[in-house]
């Protein structure tokens, strides 16, 4: 069972049990996030670099940390597993790629059915224009090298 589809049968059956979003959000909201992590996030944007995230959980989660932490704004996309919150107040989280439709095509075959992170990281790529993606290179590593941060 994908990652994603085993969270939204534990959402279900919290749900089922009483629990609500509001008791999601605060279990979420209580997770901590390594004071380092917070000032990398903001040194990098800092010097410009364009933050995305791209995570196999879901934007209920991620968009909760994030807003918990004041980090969201930093971040210009997120790419995750799409959540809702259906008519009865139960969170729902849906694949990235519709795998029920059919695979989503990657030749590597390793990546969860749900989200081939390298198809989304090539769609970035492809919107991105080469001098635009050499210059957010140079400077996420000049932000690596100026947190300590070994660069290969």
């Amino acid at each position: 069972m994908p990652w994603n589809t085993l969270i939204d049968t534990v959402m279900g059956e919290m749900h089922a049990r009483g629990k609500t979003l509001r008791d999601v959000a605060e279990v979420l909201r209580a997770a901590p996030i390594d004071p380092h992590v917070v000032a990398a996030i903001k040194a990098t944007y800092g010097l410009g670099c364009d933050l995305r995230v791209l995570s196999d959980a879901n934007r209920f989660f991620i968009e909760t940390i994030l807003d918990h932490h004041g980090l969201r704004g930093y971040f210009s996309e997120i790419n995750t597993n799409p959540s809702c919150v259906d008519a009865d107040g139960r969170l729902r989280i849906a694949p990235h790629h519709d795998f029920h439709a059919g695979p989503h095509g990657c030749s590597l075959g390793t990546c969860p059915p749900n989200m081939c992170k390298g198809q989304v990281l090539d769609r970035t790529r492809v919107g991105i224009s080469s001098n635009t993606l050499s210059a957010v290179a140079t400077k996420t590593l000049s932000a690596a090298a100026g947190l300590g941060i070994g660069v290969c």
